[in-house]
């Protein structure tokens, strides 16, 4: 059995990223006091790296109040905070991975910052990439991998990569800034941006659901498929999605109807990272069963 806290221990460091099969969440923070069509995870962020999980999504927004310089960024999920009545502040949130690291320097977490709350940015000027630098990242620089291609293990082993979800208009700080995928398709099932492949389709309803769970797996194949080869990208595939006046599609029974549907069936060393909704449903099966495919 795979010790799932330190399971990339057992990875060469020569290994790139993009050739293991990597769970993720989707979400990740949004696991506390909000409403049921908004939470995604049941289990704290440490409990989900302690049991495999090695890729977070995480939504960063403005504060309600507050000044943006001195106070920083909460996490958010859309337009809601992850967490009520009290914000769950960015800061808070990095420490909790960097924690992580500093008990398990054999690990890497691939973090996914991406932009959302209010829509007043001024992104012609970086504004939103300006604070994430330099209230976030440059102060704890030695702490992330910023390159932006796609890591060997040995040059990430104790970081957090950077995966920026969002964009960058200055040449010079993007080419120090990590992984570049500020954008996508939306609803896409297969979106191909040469570095990096994304399938989230998160348009769901009841009628839908089904196939979602078959782009999950025909995604999954393709990644193996492409990671056979010796070219690099990154695959990232979504289990989630959700339909707001629709209970059969908030995060938790659409994860059950990844289980159900049997999408771990097309887990093989390369699947690419899997994003997943309630990851420790069922003891953590789906994340288990992706860990010990790298094997």
């Amino acid at each position: 059995m795979v010790n799932l806290t330190k399971w990339i221990e057992e990875i060469p460091d020569d290994s790139r990223i993009s050739k293991l099969s990597i769970p993720g969440t989707h979400n990740s923070f949004a696991n506390g006091s909000n409403l049921p069509s908004v939470q995604c995870q049941g289990a704290s962020v440490t409990k989900q790296l302690e049991h495999g999980i090695r890729f977070l999504d995480v939504r960063a927004g403005r504060l309600f109040t507050g000044d943006t310089q001195t106070d920083g960024l909460q996490v958010v999920h859309s337009k809601f905070p992850v967490k009520i009545p009290f914000p769950l502040k960015l800061k808070d949130a990095l420490e909790e991975v960097y924690e992580f690291l500093s008990r398990n320097p054999s690990e890497t977490v691939i973090v996914s910052i991406k932009q959302e709350g209010s829509d007043d940015w001024d992104n012609k000027n970086d504004e939103f990439g300006k604070v994430i630098w330099n209230q976030y990242v440059n102060p704890n620089k030695n702490k992330w991998y910023l390159g932006t291609d796609i890591p060997r293990l040995g040059d990430a082993r104790g970081k957090v990569i950077l995966f920026r979800r969002f964009g960058v208009q200055d040449d010079n700080l993007r080419s120090q800034f990590g992984f570049d995928a500020p954008f996508w398709t939306y609803n896409t099932t297969d979106d191909d941006r040469g570095h990096v492949c994304a399938q989230d389709f998160c348009e769901i309803t009841s009628e839908n659901l089904n196939d979602k769970v078959r782009y999950v797996k025909d995604f999954a194949q393709k990644a193996q498929n492409y990671n056979n080869t010796n070219d690099d990208k990154l695959f990232v595939n979504f289990t989630s999605g959700s339909n707001f006046f629709d209970k059969n599609c908030w995060p938790e029974p659409v994860s059950k109807a990844m289980i159900e549907g049997r999408i771990d069936e097309c887990f093989h060393k390369g699947s690419g990272i899997i994003v997943l909704d309630y990851a420790e449903s069922n003891d953590w099966k789906l994340v288990k069963e992706l860990v010990e495919s790298n094997f």
